[in-house]
């Protein structure tokens, strides 16, 4: 399970980061006295360690969704998958074979998107924010 989480999902790959922590050192000897955040600097704290927390858990509940969609549609997913494996080893699909068989088809949804979908009003309201801007910034009235 960690391996998922660390190689194929990134779990571990969060930039969340707080300059009211204290710096410690990577090695493990270095650390035998950390360091206490001031009382006045918890609460960032406490926070940048939530974030911490959440982003690995929602890492760990997509783990469960591949996990989930390779034992629901483990067959389905053989078909889909196109990409070069020497040998299929078991007729469960890994993390990792749900995966790349998921993520082209999710790419492919948000670029193929229907013009009344939510996604592309954000995207339109983004980008009429971005013309008006740019004409506030070029002096056009």
């Amino acid at each position: 399970m960690f391996d998922i989480l660390k190689n194929l999902i990134g779990a571990f790959r969060f930039r969340f980061w707080t300059k009211k922590l204290p710096r410690h050192s990577r090695r493990p000897t270095a650390n035998r006295h950390l360091k206490t955040p001031p009382p006045r600097y918890l609460s960032t704290v406490a926070a940048c360690w939530q974030a911490y927390e959440t982003f690995v858990l929602c890492a760990a509940i997509a783990q469960g969704l591949l996990q989930l969609i390779a034992l629901r549609f483990g067959s389905l997913v053989w078909q889909q998958h196109t990409l070069y494996l020497r040998t299929q080893s078991r007729a469960l699909p890994s993390e990792k074979t749900v995966q790349q068989v998921l993520v082209p088809l999710l790419l492919k949804q948000l670029v193929d998107l229907p013009s009344n979908s939510l996604i592309q009003k954000i995207r339109r309201s983004l980008a009429a924010a971005d013309e008006e801007e740019d004409d506030d910034h070029h002096g056009v009235a």
